[in-house]
């Protein structure tokens, strides 16, 4: 969600996860200085104005029976400078941009491109949340912020890193106010590690990597009716699909493309997420557990504030977040850069399936027709997820498995994987498709 917020629309696409252009850095800057209310007037923001996910053309939909706050309660909240703990109304010399950790103007809540005029807004499937929790980005945030509070270990933080330090850890890692639409504790659900684990578990049957070390001090319920399917079925649809990349310029010979395969396939995935979502089921704690994990990816995603006071600069997320682990005595997961390359483009991917447009076999040639954005996309993830898992979907069979997206501590064979697509703040594609309640497509 914060990704979408601090850059601007694009053509069909992800983002890309290893650079953010000098506006977004600025963006993002600004961002980690607001008032937390402001922050959650923006949350609160993004959840009312969701669109359907794949069409723009789409008015706003409830995305679930959960009303956030209202337009003229959040739109107060956000234009009102004096929030930010400081009264700019008159030229005093002091200006929030001179805490800023490099030269540039301060974006404003609402100028932010994500928002601005109150756009449509779109945020990634739980997908996404996923694979970047599998690079143990949250726990390794979480023992950073426990060092700091408790010892003299690190650096005094500089204003813009108390600003974003703050933020993170009452926003982050705190229960939030009852009123806010992303806030899932409560007395019931005290433990929102174990609560997450236990939604990942129920939308795509699998753990986190590391769901063992987590386990005993965040015990966790694996729900009977989970999608424990979902693993072997998307193989089964990324290796046809590649079928289909391979074959798509062949002119002569035995084309081995087969769309009703493809179809079927998709259509067993959009059941599964179907029933999932069934009356926007589940709706707030995706949204919830992509909200973080966006905050925390765009705090590594460039030398940010937080990160220079570390002392962790580095060219990708994956050396960042390792550099901030070794300060606290910890490690990120090894294959980190393929978690952060995989995790944008393959919830753009599950977002298109969700529309139940590929359900249709006359649509199935989209995933593999060279040109279009989605082949691209299928292309990239067909790629990461081998180097984040193991598992060669390029292969001609490829065994069921039923935990085959917990990637395994072992060296990756070497490859070179395509750039990613062009970056895009929310996810469009093909005509044809209407909205559902949950902002994807109707069955």
């Amino acid at each position: 969600m914060f990704l979408q917020l601090v850059t601007p629309p694009f053509p069909p696409g992800p983002a890309p996860v290893a650079t953010l252009s000098a506006q977004a850095r600025q963006n993002a800057d600004s961002l980690f200085l607001y008032h937390p209310l402001q922050i959650t007037a923006t949350v609160e923001t993004f959840f009312r104005q969701r669109y359907n996910a794949v069409n723009p053309s789409v008015p706003p939909q409830p995305n679930s029976p959960f009303v956030p706050w209202p337009t003229k309660f959040t739109r107060e909240i956000l234009q009102d400078d004096y929030l930010l703990g400081f009264d700019f109304s008159t030229n005093s010399g002091f200006r929030l941009s001179d805490f800023l950790p490099g030269p540039g103007n301060f974006t404003a809540p609402l100028q932010q491109p994500g928002i601005q005029g109150f756009a449509q807004t779109n945020w990634d499937h739980l997908i996404y949340a996923y694979l970047i929790e599998n690079t143990r980005i949250f726990d390794i945030f979480s023992k950073v912020l426990e060092t700091y509070m408790y010892g003299e270990n690190l650096p005094v933080p500089d204003f813009a890193t108390q600003q974003f330090l703050r933020n993170t850890e009452y926003l982050i890692y705190g229960d939030g106010m009852p009123a806010m639409v992303w806030t899932t504790a409560s007395r019931l659900r005290r433990d929102e590690i174990a609560n997450r684990m236990t939604v990942y578990y129920w939308m795509f049957g699998i753990d986190l990597a590391h769901a063992q070390d987590l386990a005993a001090a965040h015990p966790y319920i694996r729900p009977e009716a989970s999608n424990r399917e979902f693993i072997p079925t998307f193989e089964s649809f990324a290796s046809e699909v590649w079928k289909g990349i391979e074959n798509a310029t062949n002119t002569s010979g035995v084309k081995v493309t087969d769309d009703e395969a493809i179809a079927t396939t998709a259509r067993r995935i959009f059941d599964m997420m179907a029933t999932r979502r069934l009356n926007g089921n589940l709706s707030r704690e995706e949204f919830r557990a992509v909200t973080l994990m966006s905050w925390l990816h765009l705090a590594v995603m460039y030398d940010s504030a937080f990160v220079q006071w570390l002392s962790a600069s580095g060219s990708s997320p994956e050396q960042r977040l390792q550099k901030i682990a070794e300060r606290v005595g910890m490690s990120a997961h090894s294959k980190s850069k393929a978690l952060f390359d995989l995790a944008q483009p393959f919830s753009f991917l599950l977002q298109s399936i969700e529309t139940n447009f590929y359900n249709s076999i006359a649509n199935v040639p989209w995933l593999y027709t060279p040109g279009q954005p989605i082949e691209r996309i299928a292309e990239v993830v067909i790629d990461q997820y081998y180097l984040a898992t193991g598992r060669d979907l390029k292969a001609t069979q490829v065994a069921v498995t039923q935990r085959a997206a917990n990637a395994r501590e072992q060296p990756p064979r070497r490859t070179s994987p395509p750039a990613l697509p062009a970056p895009a703040a929310t996810a469009r594609a093909h005509p044809g498709a209407t909205s559902r309640g949950n902002g994807h497509a109707p069955s």
